[in-house]
């Protein structure tokens, strides 16, 4: 990128003082600057995320202008999406730290200023936390700018800060996105799940393709962190009632699939198995793209309702909301042609392509992982479908602004459009086999074998066909209306959302440590529970320590000092 680039970023929060709309209609200017800039210069990742960025900032700023006015939020909003571009085009750590630090203060300012201490309080914590986690990767890799790196060392601590950002087990234990996202109003929401997070993925893989050497053992453990973030992600956003809540997270879910991608990247670099390394680099893109442009349009679509728990949902019928609708959903399921399916499709491929060419125990591990994306693939797919069903295809029960679905239905589009086109454009290891049938084929070949075969016109072709086959031999479906049972539950006729995932709740009660109230908006999990256990235990160790050690005599703070300056010096040296 270039410096009037990263100067015009800067304006949209200026004139967002002056009014609301000019900073939005800024962002747009500068947005389509950057995509345009990125579409010229495709040279680096900072073109693919700098391209997705953009669009997903015009989708917001868009839906904004129709929005009322919230005091301080366009402030916020630019502001962030300013640090954000400054992330982008930092080529020197400090910039990059820059970016990093004004794009999150803005947030936990506005959240403060609405009275949420809380929820700031926390997001701010775990984004000071990720600070220092990076400064401290970035002073043992020395230098002042981003260059090639002998040190996996500034890699790995990188990665942990970036994992805190991104929502990721056992840091989504501490809820910071369900909370933070569940307190902030939709464009909020959607900026900080759609982007901001996203940011996270870019810090990796851009300190991941820098870096020379990587243990096997680090690759590895991302992996295993990854996938129990996807299958739990997707649990609690199924099992849990907040609208908002269950959104933030399916992002962790998301977030857990990209970074057991990134950790394959990684394995592959490690073993020199460079098409590997390649597939899984773009495994990654089709995930960020699929994750932020969907989840941006989910998030603006919860902007239509007035209660945060899923039993009170307004039910929105619409040709453009609900086509909208139905598009980002099935492409969050995992479900073909869309751009999310595609990038399922590609991990759970990699995973077992992985598992079959080591062929050693470590083929477990990839095997295990595979089944539990799958089975997590399956929460999601329900979370989906009772969000879908639950704010829309349920009795229309509510008028909403015309104006809005437009955006909620670019945002479908696109997944369904990029899942057509962009394995085509960008995706090299396809074929043109049609022998099958299957125009426009993806297949994934390695070292002389083809593993697995997909096309997403041809599923979508399939889709249309049998659908319409069915209709003409079955006719109009005959609706068949039955005694509504709402799990037992006599003081309320609808079937509820929170019956719904009843069951579920019910049989992994021991893992989720729910409460037994009848409509709640939060969901506990295990790792938030274990986490104030240790930090509880913590702090009765400190007491214990503090009265014991740290009590006025010198001796014990001069040898505190001491061994402060060695752990410095030994970290400093790495």
């Amino acid at each position: 990128m270039n410096s009037l680039l990263l100067l015009l970023a800067y304006i949209p929060p200026l004139l967002s003082i002056f009014g609301r709309k000019l900073g939005y209609v800024g962002i747009i200017v500068v947005s389509a600057v950057l995509t345009y800039y990125s579409l010229t210069n495709f040279t680096s990742i900072t073109s693919y995320f700098g391209l997705l960025s953009s669009l997903v900032w015009i989708l917001i700023s868009i839906f904004s202008l129709f929005n009322r006015k919230d005091t301080l939020l366009e402030e916020a909003i630019t502001l962030s999406i300013a640090g954000m571009i400054t992330i982008l085009d930092a080529d020197e750590y400090l910039l990059f730290l820059v970016g990093w630090e004004v794009m999150s203060i803005p947030i936990y300012y506005y959240l403060g200023k609405r009275g949420n201490f809380g929820s700031a309080f926390v997001f701010i914590s775990f984004s000071e936390v990720s600070t220092v986690l990076l400064l401290s990767a970035f002073l043992v890799a020395g230098g002042s700018s981003f260059m090639v790196l002998t040190s996996p060392i500034p890699l790995m601590l990188a990665t942990v800060g970036f994992l805190i950002k991104m929502g990721i087990i056992p840091f989504t234990a501490a809820e910071w996105l369900p909370i933070a996202q569940g307190d902030a109003p939709s464009t909020m929401s959607a900026l900080v799940s759609s982007t901001i997070t996203l940011m996270g993925v870019y810090g990796i893989l851009k300190l991941g393709i820098l870096t020379q050497t990587i243990p096997l053992y680090f690759p590895l453990i991302l992996l295993v962190l990854g996938s129990i973030t996807v299958f739990f992600g997707a649990l609690y956003a199924y099992v849990s009632e907040s609208i908002k809540g269950s959104l933030a997270f399916s992002t962790a879910e998301n977030n857990g699939a990209i970074v057991a991608a990134l950790s394959i990247y990684m394995f592959a670099k490690s073993l020199n198995m460079t098409q590997i390394e390649h597939i899984s680099f773009y495994g990654v893109l089709f995930y960020v793209f699929a994750h932020s442009i969907a989840k941006t349009g989910l998030f603006l679509a919860t902007s239509l309702q007035d209660s945060s728990a899923f039993s009170f949902t307004k039910k929105f019928r619409g040709g453009l909301y609900t086509l909208g609708l139905s598009l980002a959903t099935s492409s969050m399921s995992g479900l073909l042609p869309n751009l999310g399916g595609i990038a399922s499709w590609l991990l759970l491929e990699l995973l077992f392509i992985l598992a079959y060419l080591l062929h050693n125990m470590l083929s477990v591990l990839f095997i295990v992982s595979g089944f539990t994306v799958a089975m997590g693939e399956g929460f999601a797919t329900a979370f989906m479908l009772k969000l879908l069903s639950y704010i829309n295809l349920f009795r229309n029960n509510g008028n909403y602004e015309k104006r809005v679905s437009s955006i909620i239905f670019v945002s479908g589009l696109m997944v369904l459009l990029l899942g057509i086109i962009m394995p085509h454009i960008i995706y090299p290891y396809e074929t043109s086999l049609t022998s099958l049938g299957m125009f426009c084929l993806i297949v994934t070949q390695y070292q002389g074998k083809v593993f697995g075969g997909i096309s997403p016109l041809y599923v979508f072709m399939l889709i249309v066909v049998l659908s319409g086959i069915t209709y003409v031999v079955f006719g109009k479906p005959k609706v068949r209306r039955v005694n509504v049972w709402n799990n037992g539950v006599r003081d309320q006729e609808e079937f509820t959302a929170f019956a719904l995932s009843n069951n579920v709740r019910l049989m992994l009660r021991k893992i989720l440590k729910h409460e037994s109230v009848y409509v709640n908006t939060d969901s506990t999990d295990v790792f938030w529970a274990i986490i104030v256990r240790l930090g509880r235990n913590l702090r009765k160790i400190g007491k214990v320590f503090g009265r014991s050690f740290v009590n006025s005599s010198i001796q014990w703070y001069i040898l505190y000092m001491v061994l402060t300056l060695i752990v410095l010096i030994i970290l400093l040296s790495l």
